[in-house]
């Protein structure tokens, strides 16, 4: 059907219509660059610049973080949006305000509005802008529409030609730890990688990091001097682990902060609620800061994060897909279980650094089970297990996931552990099979 907006007519997608659209855009793939999305967002009406954007990004932990310095925010009373991705249950996640998904009215209104820009560029010569464009456009026309206080916006791969680079002038900036990934579109050192990650930082606005590796941190000193930027880093030597409690709690002191609770199980994840806590100071909020990241650290909730899938087997799954994050994955499994047999299931996506990631992890099991995650970047499960091989006493090649956890429960015994990991895509595929989510 058509209606009218101001003087023109729109065509009002239906859902189905929206969701082959989104479908039919994402076929152009990852385009690094800000000129489509400039122009897309001059015509649509700049709405970021009506909203107070808190922007992250990183390597790892992009997420976490973004999920904890959302939940102290709404703690404190304030209502604020979400941009994330990858999603893990439903297209609606990756656009959310107080954790309730974006409505499907306004998802196809959005989406609607922006179909015809596109078409117009396309018109005038222009580029069509790529689907995380499109979906960063969407984001930022839904926030300023429901009036959102702050905004907790994830950057996509990198920072500096990232879409979400757009803002112009964010309250705050956040760069949580950085690793090697994503090579070929961002560099081949830590250095050019976070040189990246930087370019997110704005003259005039304050920025966080987590405590980074030299190379990482040398760059982002270098780039808040240039800029005249104040830079607060996570410290972690004022970090006091008191309890870890598995399903229960993680329990710690950070800097004033005391007995400080948060409910996500990955070792890893308190590094990040640190990092949040640092975001929190550095906006200089009028709101009783102890009591709001007291509240909103425990309220937290991120799945697909060491989430338990299930207890009988004991079933677990992490999105780690990288080095980095395989090595905060070992240690969080040697830390839980360190005495029982664990079993891997692994997939990842072909561009990923598979054989560091099987160096890293060989260490916690004797046996590795591969699968194709179905995206059309997944890494074939038989390459895999020929890698897998050189570092895995047994190597099975499941081809699918519903195979490999078949394969998985057949070879493990009452006390055994079951280990997912990989690309965060496959997590969902997982849930479903389980009927778990």
């Amino acid at each position: 059907m058509r209606r009218k907006v101001g003087d023109d007519q729109m065509i009002q997608m239906t859902y189905e219509e929206t969701m082959d659209w989104i479908q039919q855009v994402g076929k152009t793939g990852i385009v690094l660059g800000l000129e489509r999305m400039e122009e897309l967002l001059n015509r649509i009406g700049r709405p970021e610049r009506a909203l107070n954007i808190i922007h992250v990004a990183g390597t790892n932990g992009k997420g976490s973080v973004c999920t904890f310095i959302a939940a102290i925010l709404e703690a404190a009373g304030y209502k604020v949006g979400r941009y994330i991705s990858p999603t893990l249950y439903d297209y609606r996640e990756r656009i959310q305000i107080n954790g309730v998904y974006i409505e499907t009215e306004d998802l196809t209104d959005g989406m609607s509005r922006i179909r015809e820009i596109c078409e117009s560029m396309a018109a005038d010569g222009l580029e069509v802008p790529t689907v995380f464009e499109v979906e960063t456009a969407l984001s930022f026309w839904y926030f300023k529409k429901k009036n959102c206080d702050f905004v907790v916006l994830e950057t996509g791969m990198g920072g500096r030609l990232d879409s979400t680079n757009v803002v112009e002038h964010p309250v705050l900036s956040v760069i949580t730890s950085i690793s090697m990934d994503h090579m070929a579109q961002l560099g081949n050192t830590l250095s050019a990688i976070a040189y990246e990650k930087a370019g997110i930082l704005k003259q005039g606005t304050p920025a966080v990091s987590a405590s980074q590796k030299p190379e990482a941190m040398e760059v982002l000193r270098a780039q808040c001097h240039k800029k005249n930027i104040p830079l607060a880093v996570m410290a972690r030597e004022r970090l006091i682990i008191r309890e870890r409690r598995l399903f229960v709690h993680q329990t710690f002191d950070y800097k004033q902060y005391k007995g400080l609770n948060i409910h996500l199980d990955g070792i890893y994840q308190v590094e990040n609620a640190c990092l949040a806590i640092e975001a929190i100071e550095a906006l200089k909020l009028e709101i009783p800061v102890e009591k709001v990241i007291t509240q909103g650290l425990s309220a937290a909730r991120w799945p697909g994060r060491f989430q338990c899938l299930s207890k009988q087997p004991l079933i677990f799954i992490d999105g780690a897909h990288n080095p980095d994050g395989a090595v905060a994955l070992r240690e969080t499994v040697e830390t839980y279980f360190p005495k029982q047999r664990r079993i891997l299931i692994m997939g990842v996506f072909a561009d990923k650094d598979y054989e560091a990631i099987l160096k890293e992890m060989h260490s916690v099991s004797e046996m590795l089970i591969s699968f194709t995650p179905q995206n059309v970047r997944g890494l074939d499960s038989g390459v895999l297990k020929i890698a897998a091989q050189r570092y895995f006493d047994q190597a099975f090649d499941a081809k699918t996931a519903e195979n490999a956890l078949k394969i998985a429960k057949k070879q493990a015994g009452p006390e055994d552990v079951i280990i997912i990991f990989g690309s965060l895509s496959t997590i969902s595929t997982f849930c479903d099979i389980l009927g778990s989510k």
